[in-house]
């Protein structure tokens, strides 16, 4: 069976992939955010 050899990806790789994982983050916390405020303005009887 091979092992594969571990990847080391640059600093730039990296940093673009944490940049990347904070954008993604927003965005879900964002809808998560709208959901709930949607949420409890149907509760309330809001339009």
């Amino acid at each position: 069976m091979l092992n594969p050899t571990p990847i080391h990806p640059n600093p730039e790789a990296l940093r673009r992939q944490k940049l990347r994982n904070w954008a993604i983050f927003g965005v879900l916390l964002a809808f998560v955010i709208l959901i709930f405020v949607i949420s409890i303005v149907k509760m309330k009887g809001g339009h």
